[in-house]
């Protein structure tokens, strides 16, 4: 797989630049590349991995926390339009 997907990276750095490039101007992509180039921008280049994976965890520990007010939410909508296995649905 990563024979397959180093022979195709440039393509995907082609898609994200232009996906920036459609996003930001000209000014703003070299201060960031500035930023990048800076001791703080490289810190914050390193740090990304474990960025991703607290963002990941503190997403699935909220989603945890949300779910049963969503369920309970849920279910009283397809009981209120009669979309449960209970019968048919009630006529509007």
């Amino acid at each position: 797989m990563l024979p397959t997907l180093t022979a195709h990276f440039d393509e995907l750095l082609d898609i994200q630049a232009r996906g920036f490039a459609a996003a930001l101007g000209k000014d703003d992509l070299q201060v960031i590349a500035a930023f990048y180039a800076t001791p703080t921008g490289k810190r914050l280049v390193a740090a990304q991995p474990q960025l991703a994976q607290a963002q990941l965890v503190g997403t699935q520990q909220w989603m945890q926390s949300v779910t049963p007010e969503m369920q309970g939410k849920l279910t009283k909508a397809i009981q209120a339009h009669g979309w449960g296995s209970a019968g048919p649905a009630k006529p509007r």
